[in-house]
This record gives C-alpha cells, structure tokens and sequence, in this order.
C-alpha cells in the first residue's frame, strides 16, 4: 500500500470510529488530511472505495494481530479466547452505527466485512475448536460449524448495539459472549480458566 493511501486510510478510519459512515464525506477527510477533496479524489475516485479500502486495511491488521496470537504457545481455547478479547476491545472502539451503515448505505464494502469475519470465525476458530476436538479438550459429539453459527456468528452485531456495547465491560462481554459459551462444550473447565 502506498504511503498517502494508508495515511488517507488511517485518518478515514479515526473518522469513521469516531462518527460512523454516513456522516463523515470526503469535504470531512480532505479537511482532517488537510488536502483538497480535488487531491482525495486522485487517490480514491469515490466514497465507497475508500471505505472498501479502509475495510481492506482493518482487516489486515486484524489478521496480522491474530498470526501473533496463533504463534503463542497456548491452547486452542485459549487463543479462541485471545482472538475474541482483541476482536471485542477492536469493535467495541467503533461508534455502533459504523456497522449499520456499512451494511446499509454501503453495500460493496459490507460484503468484504462479510468475507473477512468468514474467514476469520469459519477457518481461523473453527480450525481452533477441530484441534481442540482432536485433542479431547472439547466434546466429540459437538457439532462445530453449528457452534460457530449459533454462538459466534452474530457476535458483531450484538455488540454493535450501543445499549449493548455501553452498559457492560469488555470483560463481562466477553465471558458472557464466548468464554461460559465455551465452558459448556469442554470437557474440563479448567482448560479455558
């Protein structure tokens, strides 16, 4: 990534954290760039590529934060674990109507939000929970893709709720949310304390 794109990138991304989609325009990026919107539009020919884009970037640096949780030495439960906290401390950074605008106003980008939380619950946790199970740390009988979908699935849209989000720790969240959701399918209570 060009350095100018990542620093348009970085500064969307303060923006959008702080006030969501929908209210921030390119008048407001070039602004806090201190460019003109003439310059953004050299870079990002539009409003949704740049939010693709910063989609893109987040994602990365998510992935990248979660290589390095995979390359501790710990058990797969406790990297679900790890995974979760970080992905709970990252969303809950957002203001909550980032999420129901990408989904509503801008449609492109929410599919590559889509695509990325996938990967992450359906390959990253899921091939967590298949070594887990391999090593009887978790129940045989668990059917896995099922688990993934029922308690992990929605867990973004849960905590894009403000009510939500504002009311409770990010440790509260995150026990209620996964770890006592996990209590109930190992087979010793004490691999996930």
């Amino acid at each position: 990534m060009q350095d100018d794109n990542k620093k348009i990138i970085i500064k969307t991304l303060e923006l959008f954290k702080k006030y969501g989609v929908k209210s921030v325009s390119m008048d407001d990026i070039a602004k806090a760039l201190a460019v003109s919107k003439k310059t953004l539009y050299t870079y990002f020919d539009s409003k949704d590529l740049l939010i693709k884009d910063t989609i893109c970037y987040v994602f990365t640096e998510h992935f990248s934060k979660i290589d390095r949780i995979l390359e501790k030495d710990l058990s797969p439960l406790q990297k679900i674990i790890l995974i979760y906290r970080y992905g709970i401390n990252q969303m809950v950074s957002y203001d909550p109507a980032f999420y129901f605008e990408l989904k509503k106003y801008h449609i492109s980008a929410h599919k590559h939000y889509e695509k990325y939380k996938n990967e992450i619950i359906f390959e990253t946790i899921l091939g967590l929970l298949k070594e887990a199970q391999e090593v009887n740390e978790i129940r045989q009988d668990l059917n896995l893709n099922l688990f993934c979908e029922i308690h992990l699935f929605k867990i973004d849209e849960i905590l894009a709720d403000p009510e939500f989000n504002t009311q409770y720790s990010t440790q509260q969240m995150l026990n209620h949310l996964v770890v006592y959701n996990l209590r109930g399918i190992v087979i010793d209570a004490s691999l996930i304390d």
